[in-house]
């Protein structure tokens, strides 16, 4: 079982050198109620909090983009967006928060169930799921190398770890929520590839 203590421990104690998310150093700072998770090789802060009842866990994504004051047509194609991607994507949740309804990637846990391998799972999750709304939603000037950088790194320590072709696009599809066609193009990209491309939209 685990306790908030083991998770904020996880986060603090790691290693830069570690290919896994959660083995990272991160950098936790408290600012609003939140946790403020950094490291130099993700593109973006994290933010954690727990509810009052200290068995409920949230992680987010922030975009800084806000829906509130927009024109009516783009904020309902960014509301339809977002809720066919909900349907696509079962772990992560695509939402508007706050009263300037910025848009967010959120996953929900239950503390005292989670282990160190599902956190490290829900990390790489996120900013899988990330790529996938910052594609569906056309803000790749906005968000780009770095995150295909990191969903290369995932996807090379599931090959390191004996992970067939099949394996790791059924899970880029069931747990993702890529399309087939998106999944197949990703990891032919890194079989194929010494490099990692600019830009993985074109």
């Amino acid at each position: 079982m685990a306790t908030i203590d083991d998770i904020m421990g996880w986060f603090k104690t790691g290693d830069e050198k570690s290919q896994a998310l959660i083995d990272l150093k991160w950098n936790l700072t408290n600012a609003g109620g939140y946790t403020l998770l950094q490291n130099d090789k993700i593109p973006f802060v994290l933010f954690l909090n727990f509810e009052d009842n200290k068995n409920t866990m949230h992680l987010l994504v922030r975009t800084g983009i806000e829906t509130a004051t927009i024109e009516n047509q783009p904020r309902l194609t960014i509301y339809r967006t977002l809720l066919i991607l909900n349907q696509r994507v079962e772990l992560v949740k695509f939402m508007l928060d706050g009263i300037n309804e910025e848009i967010v990637a959120r996953e929900d846990f239950t503390v005292d169930s989670l282990t160190k391998d599902d956190l490290n799972t829900a990390l790489n999750t996120l900013i899988t799921a990330f790529y996938l709304m910052v594609q569906a939603l056309k803000l790749q000037d906005e968000f780009n190398q770095q995150i295909v950088e990191r969903t290369y790194t995932m996807i090379k320590d599931m090959l390191n770890q004996g992970k067939t072709r099949e394996e790791i696009k059924n899970y880029l599809k069931t747990t993702i929520g890529l399309r087939d066609e998106d999944a197949d193009k990703l990891i032919s990209q890194v079989l194929n590839d010494d490099g990692v491309p600019k830009n993985m939209y074109q």
